[in-house]
């Protein structure tokens, strides 16, 4: 839930006692009549009775009556909807960003019904492009600080919150999860919780990074390799590697991440002894100090499901999955009961991947990426990764969007 101390607080920095006599007044007329109509602003359609009901009204509690006692007067104050200072829109004694608010603009609608297409009532649709604040709290959707885009007071990004930019669609089935105007697929943020699921913003093993800079050379030998083994290209810019600022006892030691053009990053972590750079692997497992026989790389779509990847010397890698990748965060901890359709979908479509061999006791299953012993290149775990995430997440997507009926 946003901080509404916080937010008072910044707009009385900008605007001075100004704002809080206008709002002492708008207090006043909220536990009143603001029109006189008989109708108390709470349960007011048209609260300032200028004709235009609260929905479509850009400035809600204020206007020139048309009607009733007050008719012919401008009655109210003269602040927009999507203005910073408007702190409760509707006039109708709940700040706008108050935890029991659930119908921001007054209109009859919830805040996260299907039917309510422009929660802040300022004549941008929630999903236009130019719309960028959805709420009309002041604070822009893809902000660092802007927690709960869509004012129902559920966390983006959150258990419950199965729509986050409140335009009816469920997160697994919305193109835009969070309605900053950027696909799912080119927005490393798509659930808008203002932080970006980037690999390398977590410590590695030891805790602690060298300096790109103070470790150039390492850095542009490691990233040689890895494009060798994996076939990466020269011109691909998705691949980063960093060093670990302590050495593993006599191994030099880092991880790698290559990202793909629609956020799919693939990892491992790389080592060679320190007198020996050519005896580099670039995919291994830390264990006792040495290079553990045991390989693996991982995959994961930023802000959803971790897939890895193992194999042993002479061996083709292998994977084990199970039907909770993908699981987002709203079902987290209160599964759905019916899993048994989402792994039959799963298995169903990598059923092309050799030796797959469901286990549906535990809802799990597992496969080769191919008959070949070693590390194949990054395309089929890139590829698998790719085919969990839009099952699962359609799947997730359906149950999602039966708690929005």
């Amino acid at each position: 839930m946003k901080t509404v101390n916080r937010k008072i607080a910044s707009h009385i920095l900008a605007l001075g006692l100004a704002v809080g006599t206008t709002q002492s007044l708008k207090a006043q007329a909220a536990v009143n009549d603001l029109d006189r109509d008989g109708i108390p602003n709470i349960s007011d359609t048209d609260v300032d009775n200028d004709g235009i009901l609260n929905g479509s009204d850009s400035n809600i509690d204020g206007g020139v009556a048309k009607s009733g006692p007050l008719k012919g007067q401008y009655i109210g104050d003269r602040i927009a909807n999507d203005n910073a200072a408007e702190l409760d829109m509707d006039a109708d004694g709940l700040l706008d960003n108050a935890a029991n608010e659930s119908d921001i603009d007054g209109d009859r609608l919830a805040d996260n019904s299907k039917l309510e297409l422009d929660i802040d009532a300022d004549g941008r649709p929630d999903t236009a492009t130019n719309e960028s604040d959805i709420d009309g709290d002041g604070l822009a959707d893809n902000a660092a600080n802007e927690t709960d885009i869509d004012g129902d007071n559920l966390l983006d990004g959150g258990r419950g919150e199965v729509d986050t930019d409140g335009d009816g669609s469920a997160n697994g089935l919305d193109g835009d999860v969070d309605g900053d105007g950027l696909a799912n697929d080119s927005d490393a943020d798509m659930y808008g919780t203002g932080v970006i699921n980037d690999y390398f913003q977590i410590a590695d093993e030891n805790g602690l990074y060298a300096s790109d800079a103070s470790a150039a050379s390492t850095i542009a030998f490691v990233s040689a390799e890895v494009r060798r083994s994996l076939q990466i290209p020269a011109s691909d810019t998705g691949l980063r590697v960093r060093v670990s600022a302590n050495p593993l006892g006599s191994y030099v030691t880092g991880v790698w991440r290559y990202l793909t053009p629609d956020n799919i990053q693939v990892f491992a972590q790389w080592c060679y002894p320190l007198n020996n750079p050519a005896a580099i692997n670039i995919a291994f497992l830390y264990g006792n100090n040495e290079i553990a026989e045991e390989c693996g790389v991982y995959s994961q779509y930023l802000g959803g499901a971790i897939t890895g990847a193992t194999w042993m010397p002479q061996q083709p890698a292998s994977f084990l999955l199970g039907i909770y990748n993908g699981t987002p965060a709203s079902l987290a901890g209160k599964p759905p009961s019916d899993f048994t359709t989402l792994y039959q979908t799963l298995v169903n479509a990598l059923s092309a991947y050799p030796n797959l061999t469901p286990n549906p006791e535990y809802l799990n299953f597992s496969g080769n990426f191919g008959s070949a012993p070693g590390l194949p290149n990054l395309q089929p775990l890139i590829k698998l990764q790719r085919t969990v995430m839009q099952v699962s997440r359609a799947w997730y997507g359906q149950q999602e969007a039966r708690q929005l009926r």
